[in-house]
């Protein structure tokens, strides 16, 4: 890679600037791209969850299994086991890195600052893949194929200095492709990666309750022979709350990418008036949505 490429995003936008003057001034353009971009990261956490969660489920339901018990073994099996997603999640991973890389181009040619998720910004990856679960594809690999490369070919022409400004038909020419990957990357995230979680919590669940069985003290002499299956509730709760908060993120993330395609598409309906503008009403409302996103991830 040369370091043209390798240089701050912030040196390329300047240079950019001086190339296209009209497009420093297209604000909602700057900072739907950098929402994009953040909406991208917060999915990777779902291509690398579905291998933990598969694990950890894989762990519990040793805990109450018949038989002996040794907790090395049960650990490495459990990797074993589920090692076989590690390929679903590594090729979702492709569909938020295509995303990215349209993000960060449209972020590019605004020739803008975004006022939001500008740290964010950075040189991103341009492979391609497919996604499927199971040997079955999510969405037909084709189609899906096409989608990505049309998105990273856009890209790649922003890098290479061959796209310098941002016109309507750059918009609409990725509006279709977007619709496909950000789809896919729904598709994955409900049927796939929220599934294992579901599944891994009605583990959870079943073990709780009987830890709390397990607790119970009829008299204070009996309080001693309880204390360690309390002491584990607590492990048992916090890995609960973690389920729980993830699948929040889930359903927080479809939020944002159905409001994502809304706001793309308004970016093109309101093209010839975004010079200028500081905002678009479906663009803030995305960056809302990936703003609570981001928010309910600290918590």
């Amino acid at each position: 890679m040369s370091n043209r490429l390798r240089a701050p995003w912030s040196l390329a936008a300047i240079a950019l600037t001086l190339l296209a003057g009209c497009a420093a001034q297209m604000q909602p353009v700057a900072d739907f791209g950098a929402s994009a971009n953040h909406l991208a990261a917060a999915y990777k956490p779902f291509t690398s969850g579905l291998e933990d969660s598969c694990e950890q489920k894989q762990r519990y339901v040793a805990l109450s299994t018949p038989g002996n018990y040794d907790d090395e073994v049960v650990w490495r099996d459990a990797a074993a086991f589920c090692a076989q997603f590690r390929q679903a999640g590594a090729e979702a991973e492709a569909l938020g890195d295509g995303l990215a890389a349209y993000a960060v181009a449209l972020v590019k040619l605004s020739g803008a600052k975004p006022t939001v998720f500008d740290r964010d910004i950075g040189h991103v990856s341009t492979q391609l893949g497919t996604l499927t679960h199971d040997g079955a594809p999510v969405i037909p690999s084709e189609d899906l194929n096409v989608a990505t490369k049309v998105l990273r070919a856009t890209a790649l022409l922003v890098e290479e200095g061959k796209i310098q400004t941002l016109a309507r038909s750059t918009l609409q020419d990725n509006q279709g492709p977007l619709e496909v990957v950000v789809n896919a990357m729904k598709r994955y995230a409900d049927k796939v990666y929220d599934h294992q979680l579901a599944d891994t919590r009605a583990i959870l669940d079943g073990e709780h309750a009987g830890l709390v069985t397990a607790s119970n003290a009829a008299a204070g002499p009996d309080v001693p022979r309880v204390l360690p299956w309390r002491l584990a509730q607590q492990s048992l709760r916090a890995d609960i709350d973690a389920n729980k908060q993830a699948r929040a993120h889930v359903a927080a993330f479809d939020e944002a990418a159905d409001a994502l395609l809304k706001a793309h598409a308004d970016l093109i309906a309101n093209f010839d008036t975004l010079n200028g503008v500081k905002k678009l009403q479906l663009v803030q409302d995305f960056v809302a949505k990936v703003q609570a996103l981001k928010a309910g991830a600290e918590l």
